[in-house]
């Protein structure tokens, strides 16, 4: 998979003669035959163990969830086989499911070592609450987090910089399918009928729009924790990081919890620097490198990246003496 996002053709490719690339067309039928194919083994695995006890209580991860959406399609009993079609779709779901599982989560990790390590008085509020709720060893935290889990609903300043750290930099953006009943708004006041249309939200200028958010390009966690009357506080519907309504992320949850889980086992045993100076000097280029003063931009590589993958060292806590 990882392969296949490296010879990921971005959207944004302007030069024609790009997609005549053969190597990149047999690179990614390649790689999506040997997916496929480890997918679809697994699949069968897991579905001849499904049937010799269906009504097992299973967990819910996604293989599982295939196998009881199979069940429930009015069959009396189940066949010996998976069919087919349903085998190729279930494949290519699982297939989207790992990659939006992955690579946006990710580049989601980078962003917010990078803002907290940009931000010492974040970072530092961001460790007190872990030492409130874990205890000052940091070491106990994962015993604490298996024998009580909820404790994760326990972090708001935790959720604060995921979220903030979502707005500054999302990892993807989305499409809706225009309607001939439905029209938008421009800020000028024309009306913009969206028929025969593809409507792109871009998620990351809205989130850096001043006209939702004040101080739209700081990184300010205290946003997400103050009262509906102060001028920090998000407006409905601005913050679209797992957009909403009937396509929006449905594993939001999941990804909050696994962020959460990540900062509390890292960010007080670690300190991170980035390191683009370093990185710029062996690669001289002419051009500016920066985009609205940050220099670990985001570009397309599947999801939104960091620039040149993020050139970065990490410390044991304290130990960043350069």
């Amino acid at each position: 998979m990882l392969n296949q996002i490296r010879w990921h053709q971005p959207n944004a490719e302007v030069n024609p003669l790009e997609y005549l690339d053969f190597p990149r067309w047999y690179m990614h039928r390649r790689n999506g035959r040997r997916m496929n194919e480890y997918i679809g083994n697994e699949l069968d695995k897991r579905y001849r163990e499904y049937r010799t006890d269906p009504h097992s209580k299973r967990t819910k991860a996604v293989i599982d969830l295939v196998f009881q959406a199979y069940k429930s399609q009015d069959r009396a009993s189940l066949p010996e086989t998976l069919d087919s079609a349903f085998r190729l779709f279930a494949i290519r779901q699982i297939r989207t499911f790992f990659f939006a599982g992955h690579d946006s989560t990710s580049s989601t990790i980078c962003y917010i070592f990078h803002l907290l390590a940009s931000n010492p008085s974040s970072l530092a509020h961001l460790r007190a609450e872990h030492d409130l709720v874990f205890g000052s060893v940091p070491s106990n935290a994962a015993s604490l987090l298996s024998s009580k889990p909820q404790l994760t609903k326990s972090l708001p300043y935790t959720q604060a910089v995921i979220k903030e750290s979502l707005r500054l930099f999302p990892p993807a953006a989305s499409t809706r399918a225009g309607k001939r009943a439905v029209s938008l708004t421009s800020d000028t006041g024309v009306s913009l009928p969206t028929a025969d249309a593809i409507v792109f939200i871009v998620h990351v200028e809205m989130h850096r729009s001043p006209k939702y958010w004040p101080y739209p390009d700081d990184f300010l966690p205290e946003r997400w924790l103050v009262d509906p009357e102060h001028e920090l506080y998000p407006q409905k519907g601005a913050w679209r990081a797992f957009e909403h309504g009937p396509r929006n992320c449905i594993a939001q949850e999941l990804v909050m919890m696994e962020l959460s889980v990540l900062l509390v086992m890292v960010a007080r045993e670690f300190d991170f620097r980035e390191c683009y100076d370093e990185w710029d000097r062996s690669r001289p280029e002419v051009g500016n490198k920066r985009y609205r003063g940050e220099r670990a931009y985001q570009i397309e590589e599947g999801a939104a990246h960091p620039a040149d993958g993020y050139p970065c060292r990490v410390f044991m806590k304290g130990e960043n003496d350069c």
